[in-house]
């Protein structure tokens, strides 16, 4: 049996590239990718501002679709943080993360600040 956790979902719109969506570090777990009709959408999600870090998931979206999908077994970590550097043709995207990762006060967030993880 997995160990079960509470989902924080977070919406940014798509013409917001180039910023933070979620500053501490946080485990993707599932997404939802909405297309703005314009033609096909495309986001990046990064580590670091567009300029810089590294690409850690692309999305691609059929004209006029939505995608919801669940990444498998532990997700994607972003340890800085996600940042949208991408969104072309895209109206919305909802980021499902890990609810503990993003309370300050959760047992994780302390344990990570008693062991400078």
């Amino acid at each position: 049996m997995g160990f079960k956790s509470d989902i924080q979902a977070t919406r940014v719109a798509g013409t917001a590239s180039g910023t933070a969506v979620i500053a501490p570090p946080v485990r993707l777990r599932g997404i939802i990718v909405a297309s703005s009709g314009a033609g096909a959408g495309l986001i990046n999600l990064n580590t670091e501002a567009s300029s810089g870090g590294t690409n850690l998931l692309t999305v691609d979206v059929p004209q006029g679709d939505v995608i919801n999908f669940s990444l498998p077994e532990d997700g994607i970590l972003f340890p800085q943080g996600v940042y949208l550097s991408t969104a072309t043709n895209i109206t919305a995207v909802t980021l499902l993360t890990d609810k503990s990762a993003a309370n300050p006060n959760s047992r994780l967030r302390q344990a990570r600040r008693r062991w400078k993880c």
